[in-house]
C-alpha cells in the first residue's frame, strides 16, 4: 500500500514537472526548506551557534536531496548495494566539497550577514554546479 502511494505521488510529481531541470529545482526548494527550518530549530530551539545549526541542517538537507533527486528527478530507483554504493560515493565527493565551501562561507561571513542569506547565496551558486554532476551519479545504469 506505502509503494503504491510512493509511485502515485513520483508519478504525479513527474506530469506537473516534466524535465529534470524542473524536478531538481523543486527538490532543491524542498531540501532548501527542510535546511532552513532546521536551522530555526537549532538556533532557536536548541540554542545551537550559527555554524553548528548550519552544520547540521546540512547533513538533514542533504539526506533529503540526495533521496528525492535520486527518485523524483532523475528516476533512478535501483536499489543494488553496488549501484547505491557507487553512487554515494561520488555523492560523498561532492558533498564534501559543498560542506567545506559552505561553512568557511558561514565562519568569514556571518558576522555581517545572515546565516539564512549566506546558505541561500551558497545554495544558488551550487545548484549550478551541481545539477551537471548528478546528471553524471544518477545516470541510468545496467
Amino acid at each position: 500500500m506505502l509503494l503504491t502511494m510512493k509511485n502515485q505521488l513520483v508519478l504525479l510529481l513527474k506530469k506537473y514537472l516534466n524535465t529534470k531541470l524542473k524536478r531538481y529545482i523543486f527538490v532543491g526548494g524542498f531540501a532548501y526548506f527542510v535546511e532552513m527550518l532546521t536551522i530555526l530549530v537549532g538556533k532557536n530551539v536548541l540554542g545551537f551557534k550559527n555554524v553548528l545549526a548550519v552544520a547540521v541542517s546540512y547533513w538533514v538537507g542533504l539526506a533529503v536531496a540526495f533521496i528525492l533527486q535520486k527518485i523524483i528527478t532523475f528516476s533512478n530507483l535501483d536499489k543494488r548495494i553496488h549501484i547505491v554504493g557507487k553512487q554515494l560515493s561520488m555523492y560523498a565527493i561532492l558533498i564534501l566539497f559543498n560542506y567545506f565551501l559552505t561553512l568557511i562561507a558561514v565562519s568569514i561571513f556571518s558576522k555581517y550577514i545572515s546565516v539564512y542569506i549566506i546558505r541561500t547565496i551558497v545554495i544558488l551558486f551550487l545548484t549550478l554546479i551541481n545539477f551537471n554532476v548528478y546528471k553524471i551519479i544518477f545516470k541510468a545504469t545496467n
